[in-house]
């Protein structure tokens, strides 16, 4: 993905294409393309740097420094998605790690060049509150999957997260008749981790979740071949 594709995604998609055309031409000069090998950090907690980061394309995975320093990552991000607008909020250092789970492609825009266009009309402003909003609905989805008692409930929760079928904001999932099979690009422990759940227990429910045709497991990660049947799952207990 090259610079200009980038942009154009960033730009028409996700939080950017919800401001005003105005703010989009004095914000997007501002980026630097950054590509990104799956593996490899995107961003560590502690560090000093305070770029806004847009995800153009790939899948992201995030680890809070906010807790046990053996946390599992509590999130998947898939384009579009922003991070990394803490620092320029609330000032400090980075208190989430980034890593790429893909090959990925982010643009970065620095504070230094931000905040000077926030300075200069404070109008802009309200534009980042609302990334402050879509940063609680996620914490909030994340929170909440985990209090799900039930295991294979719980499962299907942060499994469906993690692959972007239930978008943060209560922005809806789409029609389900075109959903296609997504690939989560997590090992079978990292889930069971992120879903407090035993690696045993997990596996269990992932056996059964592969017997009906809802996923398949493999190398590369997690395929969910039947996302609303996977959804359904979730929803099993309010159906009764």
């Amino acid at each position: 993905m090259d610079r200009d594709e980038g942009l154009q995604v960033l730009a028409t998609q996700g939080w950017l294409a919800d401001t005003s055309e105005e703010f989009r031409g004095l914000f997007l000069p501002m980026a630097r393309w950054r590509h990104f090998e799956a593996g490899r950090p995107v961003t560590l907690a502690g560090d000093e740097a305070d770029d806004i980061i847009g995800l153009a394309s790939g899948v992201i995975a995030f680890t809070s420094a906010m807790g046990h320093a053996d946390n599992p990552f509590s999130h998947l991000a898939r384009a579009v998605f922003w991070m990394g607008y803490g620092p320029i909020l609330l000032g400090g250092p980075r208190v989430i790690s980034a890593e790429a789970r893909s090959e990925v492609w982010v643009a970065s825009f620095p504070k230094a060049r931000v905040l000077p266009l926030l300075e200069e009309s404070t109008r802009w402003w309200r534009f980042f509150m609302r990334l402050v909003g879509e940063y609680g609905h996620v914490s909030s989805m994340i929170a909440g999957d985990l209090l799900i008692p039930e295991s294979e409930r719980r499962l299907a929760a942060v499994l469906s997260r993690f692959g972007g079928l239930r978008p943060p904001g209560n922005r809806g999932t789409g029609s389900s008749s075109a959903w296609t099979p997504v690939l989560v690009p997590v090992t079978q422990a990292e889930l069971a981790a992120a879903a407090n759940l035993s690696r045993n227990s997990a596996g269990n429910v992932l056996h059964g979740f592969a017997r009906r045709g809802l996923i398949e497991t493999g190398y590369r990660g997690i395929l969910i071949t039947d996302p609303a049947g996977l959804l359904s799952v979730l929803d099993s207990r309010i159906a009764r």
